[in-house]
């Protein structure tokens, strides 16, 4: 079976792409899902706990919209393992240790996309993100996939909309229009992401979408 890298590459050498879409966590930022494990662990709690305290919390659905603070999110984090049955201080520990656990650059998708801006494509990253992304960014090493001033990160929490709602492709789309100069035909833009629902929404709005897939996976 094709990787999803190798897909986007026929999709740019068959169909006249002009830019790039990828989503940051999963894709071009991941993670060591034993975190999880370990905090649940440490915490004498079942299996997935911490993983439903955190990225199954209620609060995260406002949280990348930009109605709510990563720091608010943060506490409610902490307040859903307490209600678990976690000890509050180790609770509290938990919770610093995933927020300051920092993810590593795939680098097969940085190089991929570095070779795409040198092609002469757009490369964009639309992320479902917090208050903290630019600085997360800044600190990933990754401008230049994303610009010195990191003018091609378009995150869900400042533009009010996140995937899979239609609003935010819309968004997205119109920010390349206006970096690129140019009216943009939809089906002229390859978007990858490892959520199937929001590929799913990406191809209904038009775009070319790739459901991405890890090395590792």
């Amino acid at each position: 079976m094709a990787s999803s890298l190798g897909i986007v590459r026929d999709l740019i050498r068959t169909h006249s792409v002009v830019a790039i879409v990828s989503d940051l966590d999963g894709v071009l930022r991941v993670f060591d899902d034993a975190l999880w494990v370990e905090l649940d662990v440490s915490l004498g709690l079942v299996s997935g706990a911490s993983l439903g305290a955190v990225l199954g919390n209620p609060l995260l659905r406002d949280v990348v919209r930009g109605r709510a603070s990563f720091a608010e999110w943060r506490s409610a984090a902490v307040s859903s393992l307490v209600d678990a049955g976690a000890d509050p201080s180790a609770a509290e520990h938990a919770v610093e240790r995933w927020a300051e656990t920092p993810g590593r650059v795939d680098e097969a998708v940085r190089s991929f996309l570095v070779d795409a801006r040198d092609l002469g494509l757009e490369v964009f990253v639309l992320t479902n993100g917090t208050d903290r992304i630019r600085s997360e960014v800044t600190d990933l090493g990754v401008k230049n996939v994303l610009g010195e001033g990191l003018e091609r990160l378009l995150s869900s929490h400042e533009i009010g909309f996140a995937k899979p709602e239609r609003e935010a492709y819309e968004i997205a789309h119109a920010r390349i229009v206006q970096l690129v100069g140019t009216i943009v035909d939809p089906r002229r833009v390859v978007f990858l992401d490892d959520t199937a629902r929001n590929v799913e929404a990406a191809r209904a709005f038009g775009w070319r979408a790739v459901l991405h897939r890890s090395a590792r996976a």
